[in-house]
């Protein structure tokens, strides 16, 4: 069975996100050490104002949305966030496995809009 579209879009979606999460991250760092270093007010104050609405406004929901898709994907809560691979051995909750072939396929099929488990 080759794995359906949507399930893809999971997977290359969630660790999408993952990526968008971790560089949000790096980003606000940036703008709190610029906040600190800046010449003017202004722009320590502007840098500062960057930071916290990357903080408040717009990682809770790239995290949000990431962990939906780890959810969907059948992650445990303890491996959302990190990057997944599609041979990954290391992840037996994980809805997807390749196979020898190279072909990746679902263990259990994926109904579009629900939670994948693992049935057996």
């Amino acid at each position: 069975m080759e794995i359906s579209r949507s399930l893809m879009d999971l997977f290359f979606g969630y660790n999408g996100r993952v990526g968008d999460v971790k560089g949000t991250k790096e980003g606000i760092a940036e703008f709190e050490q610029r906040a600190k270093t800046a010449s003017t007010p202004e722009e320590r104050a502007r840098y500062a104002q960057a930071a916290k609405q990357l903080r408040t406004e717009i990682l809770p929901q790239m995290q949000k949305e990431m962990e939906q898709l780890g959810k969907q994907l059948g992650l445990s809560s303890g491996d959302i966030g990190k990057v997944i691979k599609k041979d990954a051995e290391d992840l037996p909750e994980l809805a997807l496995k390749q196979q020898k072939s190279g072909v990746l396929s679902a263990i259990t099929s994926y109904e579009k809009g629900s939670y994948y488990y693992n049935k057996t």
